[in-house]
């Protein structure tokens, strides 16, 4: 007499995933909030057997950004969650999976993990749940000197394809007058001092890998998906790195999109005192429209 598997048990073994990833121990320097929401974003991305390329190219993101979130780094942008989350979610129906969590329960811990703790620290940082017996002196002395990492010797400037589109941009003349500069007490900075994103180092080193397909959807992500004042930052920390040609792209980029958010970028990058780049933005996208 031959034995048939019953059909609930068969349901039940096509909704476990067929492998499980060995994910890497989170820094004890990682939030409890920021500890929870890693912890739920591992375990929705366990519903694909997909590989973490595979998945982060639908959601528009490169495999080294997607691997950084998953690893207690960066916390990821809303939209960037709301389409990870459809995307497994689709996967998960077609293979009679079930969802860890809810879109709502996952944009939740999203937020609690992006709250201060203390005015000093950068909101989402890693290094702002730091314990304070780390830095006090104890009983049997003075801490031990932290090791100061050396700066890798910097890389040769990589090249940066451009698309035909960006070549008849015309750039835009120097000005002729130099801007008086403000009072001592009146100077702000350009960029924020914790603005030195991750993506800028991994753009730069794509590039120099000759890897330009991850390089492309870096700068198109970054340009047609962050806020004016994040774009801003993004364009002058490509610019500190050396990577000139990937802010012009980025800028390129930026000009897609509806004709408020260009205005808003403008006027980030104006009031950061980037008028090249507000520039070439508005003609771009001038030429855009002429298109």
């Amino acid at each position: 007499m031959t034995c048939i598997a019953s059909p609930a048990r068969t349901l039940e073994e096509q909704r476990l995933p067929k492998r499980t990833h060995k994910w890497k121990k989170l820094p004890s320097s990682v939030s409890l909030p920021h500890r929870a929401f890693v912890l739920k974003l591992r375990e929705l991305r366990e519903v694909s057997d997909r590989t973490q390329a595979e998945i982060a190219q639908d959601v528009y993101l490169a495999a080294t950004s997607l691997s950084n979130h998953l690893n207690g780094g960066r916390i990821p942008e809303t939209e960037h969650v709301e389409k990870l989350y459809k995307i497994l979610r689709d996967e998960a129906a077609a293979t009679s999976r079930a969802m860890p969590c809810s879109l709502p329960l996952l944009l939740e811990l999203r937020a609690k993990a992006l709250v201060k703790h203390c005015g000093c620290c950068p909101v989402g940082s890693p290094g702002a749940t730091v314990a304070d017996s780390d830095a006090q002196p104890t009983a049997a002395g003075p801490p031990a000197p932290k090791h100061v990492r050396r700066r890798p010797r910097r890389p040769r400037r990589p090249r940066v394809r451009l698309s035909p589109r960006h070549r008849g941009i015309p750039r835009a003349p120097a000005q002729a007058e130099v801007p008086v500069p403000l009072r001592e007490g009146d100077r702000h900075l350009n960029t924020p001092a914790d603005a030195a994103w991750p993506e800028i180092r991994t753009l730069a080193e794509s590039l120099s890998a000759g890897r330009s397909r991850d390089a492309d959807i870096m700068m198109w992500s970054a340009a047609t998906t962050l806020s004016a004042r994040d774009v801003q930052i993004f364009v002058a920390q490509c610019r500190a790195a050396g990577l000139g040609k990937a802010a012009d792209q980025v800028i390129t980029n930026a000009a897609r999109r509806d004709a408020q958010a260009v205005l808003n970028i403008a006027s980030a990058l104006h009031t950061s005192e980037q008028y090249a780049d507000a520039g070439l933005l508005l003609a771009a996208a001038a030429q855009g429209e002429q298109a």
